[in-house]
């Protein structure tokens, strides 16, 4: 039996399975990796990715062996620059995506998690440093550099640098960034290269792409006129479209022949559900406080969810979360349902938004990311969002599309297998009612909260 290697870099993990050619999993690791978090700082050390991509390797290979893996393909978390020099070596921790230290930039037509934003800030603060920057990479294609010696990218990977460069050719040369800096970008199904050394040595390394492209690849939702929701790290979200339309604060991105996404990522999804469980359940099993406070009548205080600003769709590193029409009477469980129930409804904002470009509704929702394995949030999701959710049996998405890329199974229908969760009709106008107060507080409040970031 011959299998593929593929590998998900997340924010607070990375996990690598071994794959046969019926999709099933013959063996999976996963290897906990942290991002510190200053204020608007928030970086990540690359080294630390390979050495977790290694040791997931060597533990997949104690139990099988190594010789039958056929191919190689990632994902990774995206908008994170990766600084090296002309050797490859990192020269200073990678700048995340959630980090706004741009912000105190002033150029037009870049905000602060533009990957050009961070590269000028480096450049401007860090001379020493930027003087010896030879190669800027997304933290995917500094693992599969690692493997193979060549650093090159994906052309969806590269689509924030590519919209800015769009708009402004000439915006690197009046920015001083040599485009020398920037990799070759090729199809997410091309071959990169061979593994250089290692029990893999040889075996061939496909490029892949972003974990939200795989991951809704792996869940079957690369379809159009369905929807996606990813909630890990971080919250992604949108519908899938077979030609291209734009709406104000999402992405469009070219996602393969026919195929055109239109969403975008938000700040935190199990980042912001573990800073409640942390504040309100210090000393409770973080599953069982999370089940028994979804598991609770609907209502209590609503949730503004931008604790460390926003990106889709407002784009603004400014915005801070609030918690709007607090009681005596509430408690930690209503105080964390709030922040789930928030969650969704930036969720619903974005396919509102989206829905409203296309013209037409998503037939459904296919939600996948570690919260999916949590019933009560996707019945919550499904009644929010007033969709139908399906969730595919396996829930490593994002490991799933890698392998397809590994297989060259390029992209198609793969309706998932799993559960479903249809909305509850006698909670429609409870959450329509909660979203429109959503809407209304996050434009109300948005000034208060650049104010006081300023303050800050």
């Amino acid at each position: 039996m011959s299998y593929v290697l593929a590998y998900d870099l997340g924010g607070s993990s990375l996990r690598a399975a071994l794959v046969g050619a019926d999709g099933g999993f013959v063996a999976s690791v996963r290897r906990k990796l942290k991002i510190r978090v200053d204020r608007e700082r928030c970086e990540a050390d690359p080294e630390a990715w390979w050495a977790a991509l290694e040791s997931a390797i060597e533990a997949l290979g104690a139990d099988h062996d190594l010789a039958r893996v056929t191919a190689v393909a990632g994902c990774g978390f995206t908008r994170t620059q990766v600084f090296l020099d002309a050797d490859g070596a990192v020269l200073r921790p990678a700048i995340t995506f959630q980090d706004a230290r741009a912000s105190a930039l002033d150029i037009p037509g870049l905000g602060p998690f533009d990957p050009l934003a961070r590269m000028v800030w480096v450049q401007r603060e860090e001379p020493g440093i930027w003087a010896r920057v030879a190669r800027v990479l997304e933290p995917k294609d500094y693992l599969n550099l690692r493997l193979t010696g060549r650093a090159v990218s994906d052309t969806i990977s590269q689509t924030p640098m590519t919209r800015v460069l769009g708009v402004d050719p000439g915006l690197l040369e009046q920015l001083g960034v040599d485009p020398e800096l920037l990799p070759e970008t090729l199809s997410p199904f091309a071959e990169v290269g061979a593994v250089a050394q290692g029990p893999l040595a040889g075996v061939p390394v496909y490029n892949g792409s972003i974990d939200t492209w795989a991951c809704v690849l792996g869940s079957g939702a690369l379809v159009p006129g369905v929807g996606y929701a990813i909630s890990g790290t971080s919250d992604v979200s949108g519908v899938i479209a077979s030609e291209r339309f734009e709406a104000q604060g999402l992405l469009s991105v070219d996602w393969g022949p026919g195929l055109w996404q239109l969403g975008g990522p938000s700040q935190g999804a199990a980042t912001r559900l573990t800073w409640a469980l942390r504040r309100f359940f210090p000393r409770a099993e973080p599953a069982a406080a999370l089940a028994s406070a979804l598991g609770a009548r609907p209502g209590g205080p609503l949730f503004l969810p931008y604790l460390d600003g926003e990106r889709t769709p407002f784009w603004d590193p400014a915005l801070r979360g609030a918690f709007l029409g607090l009681s005596a009477a509430h408690d930690g469980a209503d105080m964390l349902r709030s922040v789930a129930e928030g969650m969704n409804y930036l969720s619903r904002e974005i396919l509102k938004r989206a829905e409203r470009a296309t013209g037409a509704e998503v037939s459904h929702v296919c939600f996948s990311g570690g919260l999916s394995g949590t019933p009560a949030l996707c019945q919550m999701k499904a009644d929010v969002l007033n969709r139908t959710v399906l969730v595919p049996s396996n829930t490593e998405t994002g490991l799933m599309g890698a392998a397809r890329v590994a297989q060259g199974r390029s992209c198609g229908a793969q309706p998932p297998e799993g559960a479903r969760y249809d909305p509850d009709p006698q909670r429609r106008a409870f959450y329509d009612d909660r979203f429109a107060l959503f809407r209304e507080a996050g434009a109300a409040l948005a000034p208060l909260s650049r104010a006081l970031a300023r303050m800050e």
